[in-house]
């Protein structure tokens, strides 16, 4: 018995017009921002930043004498 090509295809491609038509529609729907998810992206993204170049993040201390007494 041979196997049946064209069925097979007929099938398949009903199989993808489904799926595809799962995906337009649920692309449709409107998704909330997702704020939390955007807000620790940013905060992932500011520590890697720091991490590659913390100078740009921390104070460096000024060069030269540093008078602890305070004149009057």
């Amino acid at each position: 018995m041979m196997p049946d090509y064209g069925l097979f295809a007929d099938l398949k491609r009903k199989d993808l017009l489904v799926e595809a038509e799962r995906e337009r529609l649920a692309n449709q729907v409107h998704r909330p921002r997702l704020v939390v998810r955007h807000e620790l992206a940013s905060a992932c993204l500011r520590l890697a930043d720091w991490i590659d170049s913390p100078k740009r993040y921390l104070q460096q201390p000024e060069s030269g004498r540093v008078d602890w007494v305070r004149a009057r």
